[in-house]
């Protein structure tokens, strides 16, 4: 049995933190627009490749059109990082490891760790920033600011049973591979809607039915048409009357509104 030269935790980690740093950016202001962007900075970071990708979805995704070469590009999109890297912190509440020191002659003695609870916290944290300026007056147009985001996985040790693992890269508590639900460090069920995973939303029943009560009072309401655009022979489009002129107001009876359904959540109609 053999494993990779970096953890897959780690590699989780730092990769979550990215999405996190990255899905903050707003790229509407180059939306429509030609940019390059100029990765140069990030070369020295780990995983620098996979934060470049991230950053070409999010520019794709939010409507800018992304070349290859800088000269037929409008903009210039410059991405940098200041921190890319995981932190590692204990907590052990019983008594640590140690050693005795000799004493009368006698050689010293070893006491294990005894531990009533332990944690180990795992964190990565990166640090983004992107900036766009014209590429042919190098005028500033666009920065988005210090993007940070952390991403944290947890391990519990509870009188010598676990490690139960949490953290944002576990959808629920795992223990030996498997998740399991415990009360006591349940993270819970996540009610934001989650950015990287496909979600499919489902319009309430009360949404329905007033879409199809506008679309029925749009069908019941009369259709209105110029009198001196009308299909009329050619030569008698004069012998319409002056109030029929584009612009005048017809005399249209009013058709009267449904009466829309208030949400529950939704606040009063205004009178």
């Amino acid at each position: 049995m053999s494993n990779t030269s970096r953890t897959a935790t780690e590699q989780l980690l730092l990769s979550d933190a990215m999405d996190r740093a990255v899905s903050q950016a707003d790229f509407s202001a180059l939306s429509g627009k030609n940019i390059f962007i100029d990765s140069t900075p990030i070369e020295s970071f780990t995983d620098h490749k996979y934060l470049l990708s991230l950053v070409r979805q999010h520019a794709f995704a939010s409507g800018c059109r992304i070349v290859e070469k800088k000269e037929d590009a409008e903009f210039i999109v410059e991405l940098r990082a200041g921190v890319m890297g995981t932190d590692q912190h204990d907590t052990l509440i019983g008594v640590t490891e140690m050693t005795l020191p000799t004493i009368g002659g006698y050689g010293g003695t070893s006491i294990p760790e005894i531990a009533m609870a332990k944690k180990t916290l795992q964190k990565a944290v990166v640090k983004i920033g992107i900036f766009a300026y014209t590429n042919t007056s190098h005028r500033p147009v666009w920065q988005s600011g210090n993007l940070v985001a952390e991403s944290r996985a947890k391990n519990r040790w509870l009188f010598g049973m676990g490690p139960y693992q949490t953290g944002e890269i576990y959808t629920r508590v795992v223990f030996d591979g498997s998740e399991v639900n415990i009360p006591l460090v349940q993270t819970g069920e996540k009610e934001s809607v989650p950015l990287g995973e496909q979600v499919f939303f489902e319009v309430p029943e009360e949404d329905k039915e007033s879409e199809e009560e506008v679309a029925q009072a749009d069908e019941k309401k009369p259709e209105t048409t110029d009198v001196a655009t009308n299909d009329a022979p050619a030569g008698k489009l004069e012998e319409a009357t002056p109030s029929a002129a584009v612009g005048a107001q017809a005399n249209v009876p009013p058709t009267p509104l449904p009466t829309p359904k208030v949400n529950a959540l939704s606040p009063p109609p205004v009178p």
